[in-house]
């Protein structure tokens, strides 16, 4: 995939848009509560919700793709080589898999979710839960070309960076 490939833009695009979301929801939440106590915004809770996952779920896959995750890296500074490079491909492999079965178990979570609604904003809670199927849908594209990168670095004798 190039660099900056149209999946990464509209990912990019869904994590600004509902953090913005987010933090206008969260805004108007603080100002009706403190400074307009005649006004009750019951929504702005749940909404902040929805926008909070969503935020994550188009975040996650770009630390996938930018091998960004978070991660106690202890065991593979002590490493070197191709030992280094070993550990690195089960760690992908073992997300790869990870992602697999909160995907697959994710879908079902959105089925069971469409015909509940959420209860101040009138939406199917599967458009809520449709935020980790849509992580883990990325996440798993996203690790499947790390691993092909980390195998043609493999190929061409290189550290696999």
């Amino acid at each position: 995939m190039k660099n900056k490939d149209i999946i990464e833009t509209i990912l990019k695009i869904g994590t600004l848009a509902s953090f913005v979301g987010l933090i206008v929801t969260v805004l108007l939440q603080v100002i009706t509560r403190f400074f307009i106590p005649g006004i009750t915004l019951v929504w702005t809770e749940e909404g902040s919700r929805f926008l909070f996952k969503f935020a994550v779920a188009f975040g996650a896959p770009l630390a996938m793709k930018h091998n960004e995750y978070v991660n106690v890296d202890i065991v593979l500074n002590m490493m070197k080589g191709k030992s280094k490079d070993v550990l690195n491909v089960i760690i992908q492999i073992m997300s790869i898999g990870l992602f697999a079965v909160v995907l697959k178990e994710s879908w079902t979570f959105v089925k069971i979710g469409h015909a509940q609604m959420s209860p101040t904003l009138g939406i199917p809670m599967s458009v809520s839960h449709a935020a980790i199927t849509v992580a883990s849908l990325f996440i798993i594209l996203y690790g499947v070309v790390n691993l092909y990168k980390t195998f043609t670095g493999f190929r061409k004798g290189g550290e696999v960076k």
